[in-house]
C-alpha cells in the first residue's frame, strides 16, 4: 500500500511538472566551469515526427529566467517553432556549438536562425558566420552585416527588419542591402512604417508573420 502511494505521489509529482512548464524547458550548458541557462519552447502539438524551424535570440540575461526574449510575446508557443531563449550571444563561441549540438540531438529541426536587435545583431552575424553550414540564416532587428564579413554568409538567409524612423540602422540596412544585391546574397529588408528603434509593435503574431513569409514559406 505504501509503494503504491509512493508511486501515485511521484506520478502526480511528474505530470505536475509537464503541466507548469508546458511547451518550456529549461536546459544548463556547462562550458568551461561556467553554467549557461537556456530555454527551449517547443510548439504545440511538437511531434518528433515533424522537422520545425528553430529560433535562438537574447534573453535570460544574466541567468534570470524572468526574462526572456521580448519579441516573443506571451503565448510563444503558437507559433510553430522551436523558440530557443538564452545569454549564448554573449558567451564564448564555442558555447554557441554546444548548444547547436543539443538542439541537433535532441529536437528535429528544419532551418535554424539566428536573431539580434541593435547592439547584439553584431554578434548574431558573427556567430552565424562562424557556424554557416549549422545556422541557415539571420535576422536582424534592427541589424545587418557588416560589408567586410559579407562573404562569411554565403548561402545563409538575411533578413534585416527596422523601423522607418530609426534612421541611422535603417540607412546601414539600406546600404547593406546594395552589396547584398549585387553579391547576389539571400536577403530581405522589411520597413516597418513609422517604426522606432524598439519594434515592439512586433511582438508575438506579426514578427512570425514576417518570419514565415519571408523565411520559412521560401523554403518549401
Amino acid at each position: 500500500m505504501r509503494f503504491i502511494s509512493k508511486f501515485t505521489f511521484c506520478l502526480l509529482f511528474f505530470f505536475a511538472v509537464i503541466i507548469v512548464n508546458g511547451q518550456s524547458k529549461v536546459i544548463r550548458l556547462n562550458f568551461e566551469g561556467k553554467t549557461i541557462p537556456v530555454r527551449i519552447i517547443a510548439p504545440e502539438g511538437y511531434t518528433s515526427n515533424k522537422a520545425y524551424p528553430v529560433l535562438i535570440a537574447p534573453g535570460l540575461d544574466n541567468g534570470n529566467l524572468n526574462i526572456g526574449c521580448r519579441y516573443f510575446g506571451s503565448n510563444p508557443e503558437k507559433y510553430g517553432w522551436i523558440l530557443v531563449e538564452s545569454s549564448i550571444h554573449m558567451e564564448n563561441r564555442k558555447a554557441v556549438g554546444l548548444l547547436l549540438s543539443h538542439l541537433e540531438s535532441n529536437y528535429r529541426t528544419d532551418k535554424v536562425f539566428i536573431l539580434g536587435f541593435s547592439a547584439n545583431s553584431v554578434d548574431a552575424f558573427n556567430i552565424a558566420s562562424i557556424y554557416n553550414g549549422r545556422i541557415d540564416g539571420i535576422i536582424g532587428m534592427p541589424g545587418n552585416p557588416e560589408a567586410k564579413s559579407i562573404k562569411k554568409h554565403e548561402d545563409q538567409q538575411i533578413l534585416m527588419i527596422v523601423g522607418e524612423r530609426d534612421t541611422y540602422w535603417k540607412k546601414r540596412a539600406e546600404k547593406a542591402k546594395v552589396i547584398l544585391d549585387e553579391g547576389g546574397y539571400q536577403n530581405e529588408l522589411v520597413v516597418i512604417p513609422n517604426g522606432g528603434h524598439i519594434l515592439d509593435e512586433l511582438t508575438g503574431k506579426p514578427l512570425f508573420n514576417i518570419l514565415n513569409r519571408a523565411l520559412v514559406s521560401k523554403n518549401k
